[in-house]
């Protein structure tokens, strides 16, 4: 198991050769951004000039019914579109992290879109709801605690109301990191699946949370090393260093975690496909 230096020294190695190709994938990213920002912000120019400004106001969303159906529609387009952008950027990050050219990558993604679109809803889908009910017992107990703070007063407190109050709290803490570590057991799903497109995204996560193991050590603190970064954000222009070199680290932990488990399909299924297209 690789200490977080050697990660690190490992992850500039892999920048180091094929850097070009980092930070094309990051200006990449960074377009997307820019291009749903200017999308909205076009859209709310556009409204404005008609009167219907007032669809930006999100207090509008509980009072309007049209208005939540186009927030509904408009946020389904938009987490879709960023969750297959998502999935394409990780592959190609795979691809520099052991040295590997991403474009004929690129290209086999891109002959098949719609498998690739179909597999990343799904896989993504399937993911953040057994985190979502993973999640559901915190958001109760935190609604538990805000109504009880909210309709007790000092003086109607009474032993069985604090000790239920401080179980709450309690229980809440508890789940939280029981939900911090659930998320960790699946970091390793995204990838199992990014290197063998066809893997069912329930053996995915399952073979995730058994590699995990022994490992969340290793595993948070590589996070918590780039917390260091953090501030530099608010100066925008070093993300392009610094999200290159987050997502190559991140790679090479979780290339050291998976160990004999990591075995790249991708080039055979490409190889597979020039064989026939010509």
């Amino acid at each position: 198991m690789l200490t977080v230096r050697q990660i690190k020294d490992s992850a500039k190695n892999s920048l180091n050769d094929k850097m070009g190709d980092a930070l094309t994938i990051t200006m990449h990213v960074i377009t997307n951004i820019c291009m749903i920002a200017l999308l909205e912000f076009s859209l709310y120019l556009l409204l404005d000039r008609f009167g219907l400004g007032y669809y930006y106001d999100l207090r509008n969303i509980f009072k309007i019914p049209w208005v939540a159906v186009m927030w509904g529609i408009q946020a389904v387009v938009i987490i879709s579109f960023l969750t297959y952008q998502r999935h394409v950027v990780r592959r190609m990050f795979v691809d520099i992290t052991i040295g590997r050219d991403y474009i004929v990558t690129r290209q086999y993604i891109f002959a098949h879109t719609n498998e690739f679109i179909r597999i990343s809803l799904r896989s993504s889908l399937i993911m953040n709801f057994l985190k979502l009910v993973m999640f559901t017992p915190i958001m109760l107990s935190c609604y538990l605690i805000y109504m009880w703070s909210m309709r007790n007063r000092t003086d109607e407190l009474t032993s069985l109301g604090l000790f239920v109050f401080m179980l709450c709290i309690g229980f809440t803490i508890i789940w939280l990191g029981i939900f911090v570590r659930y998320c960790a057991s699946q970091a390793l799903a995204p990838y199992i699946m990014s290197l063998n497109p066809r893997t069912n995204v329930f053996d995915a996560c399952d073979l995730s949370a058994k590699l995990m193991e022994g490992h969340y050590g290793q595993y948070f603190s590589v996070i918590l090393s780039f917390a260091v970064y953090v501030p530099l954000l608010v100066l925008i222009y070093p993300i392009f260093i610094l999200y290159p070199f987050w997502v190559t680290t991140y790679d090479t932990m979780v290339k050291d975690i998976m160990g004999n488990y990591w075995q790249d399909k991708m080039p055979s299924m490409i190889r597979r496909w020039q064989k026939y297209r010509q």
